[in-house]
């Protein structure tokens, strides 16, 4: 395999499940109870008609044009995974925009990558002490999240949790070939 054919990538939408679906939630709250609050305490002062001037005329401009384009990043996850160069880079982006770099670790520095749904080898990823998780996959139950662990050239012990394509895990095989790796579903 050369540089082009050696280089897989996957981005993923974040599922909405646990804490993200609970800070999703809360969000959506946050932009409902605002201008309740404002209203409260410009009441409480007693200037309950310039809150309402205020949050009934500025509150909704603030809201589609400030508001929610500073807050929707938070909310809007996507998970990538990214082999190229002998590296395995998991990242997270924001917004579609930011993106935050989570790991970058040598491929060939992994003692195993094996999929994360089959029992026997979930009990060992679980049963993997490490030093650093790392996670960019939609949802931890998806069919084709695997893992990986093994040393970063910190020497630290790292876990890496990501979902792949049947491409990534022919580039994988190429690049580490006593590691543990099977067919997917993509």
């Amino acid at each position: 395999m050369n540089e082009i054919t050696n280089h897989a990538d996957l981005t993923v939408e974040k599922k909405v499940e646990g804490a993200y679906k609970r800070n999703r939630m809360l969000m959506t709250v946050a932009y409902i109870i605002a201008p309740i609050v404002l209203l409260i305490l410009f009441s409480i002062a007693g200037m309950l008609l310039l809150g309402l001037i205020l949050v009934l005329a500025l509150y909704p401009f603030l809201l589609s044009k400030l508001i929610i384009p500073l807050t929707s990043p938070l909310v809007n996850i996507e998970e990538k995974m990214d082999i190229s160069g002998g590296h395995l880079t998991l990242s997270t982006i924001y917004g579609k925009k930011k993106t935050k770099d989570l790991c970058k670790i040598k491929v060939s520095s992994f003692d195993v990558i094996a999929p994360y749904n089959n029992e026997q080898y979930k009990k060992d990823a679980d049963a993997f002490q490490y030093d650093k998780r790392y996670e960019a996959v939609s949802s931890m139950s998806h069919p084709d999240v695997y893992y990986a662990y093994g040393t970063n050239e910190f020497g630290e012990k790292v876990i890496c949790f990501f979902e792949v394509t049947n491409k990534g895990l022919k580039v994988m095989k190429f690049l580490n070939k006593k590691t543990v790796v099977t067919e997917v579903s993509r």
